[in-house]
């Protein structure tokens, strides 16, 4: 019996189809791991909102929610003598311009400046408590791994930290119409004024470099605390 065999021609064909199909898997493996970068970015991003979400929702400085004499919380705005001092009352608790109606927001009467950066106590009460701290999304409060979707559950540091900028702006013009704020993220004062800047910085192992989202909060007063009326 004879046995039909390859030809030389035969033998090159299949050669070059094989090395053509092998070609396309280097290209199939760099897309997949450019998907996975991306999905790391976009954690990144989630964790980062996520944790500044959370912290925009604390008063704006330890001094700005008090418990009055009856035991009721009243919310303060700051009045800083550091910042940009056109930025503070001048008549009363009014600034200029306000509507002067019991339901607007308006001043303490009291002097009440901001509180250094950092805690002043064990609570995290305020935006600045939290500055220079770090957590890893990972792990839970008793140290063990808990049960993420996260992609790059192993290695996910969120640090933040939270500044004062500087608040000066200049008047132009004859009738001072004209209003000119320089606003700059470098310009960090190390004394209080009527803007904070919270810091959130991701870093991760497979990252080169850390992921960094900011956000600012100005001395405006905070929002009144929802309460049931009784007739």
């Amino acid at each position: 019996m004879k046995r039909a065999g390859f030809s030389l021609v035969e033998l090159v064909l299949a050669i070059v189809i094989i090395a053509i199909s092998l070609m396309s898997i280097p290209m199939l493996i760099g897309e997949s791991n450019k998907s996975n970068q991306y999905s790391l970015i976009q954690e990144s991003v989630m964790a980062a909102r996520t944790k500044l979400g959370n912290i925009l929702t604390f008063s704006w400085d330890n001094n700005s929610t008090k418990i009055n004499a009856s035991g009721a919380y009243v919310d303060y705005i700051i009045v800083d003598t550091s910042g940009d001092d056109e930025l503070n009352r001048t008549t009363a608790n009014f600034r200029e311009g306000h509507i002067q109606d019991i339901k607007r927001r308006h001043f303490d009467i009291n002097t009440t400046l901001a509180t250094p950066i950092g805690r002043e106590d064990a609570d995290f009460n305020d935006i600045d408590d939290f500055s220079g701290t770090s957590s890893q999304v990972a792990l839970n409060g008793s140290g063990v791994k808990g049960d993420f979707d996260y992609l790059n559950s192993s290695d996910l540091n969120i640090t933040t930290l939270v500044y004062f900028l500087d608040d000066t702006n200049t008047y132009q013009g004859v009738s001072a119409q004209n209003i000119n704020f320089s606003f700059d993220i470098n310009n960090k004062k190390a004394t209080s004024t009527n803007i904070k800047m919270i810091e959130i910085s991701v870093e991760s192992a497979y990252s080169d470099d850390p992921f960094i989202l900011r956000a600012f909060s100005s001395n405006i007063g905070a929002n009144k605390k929802l309460h049931r009326e009784s007739k």
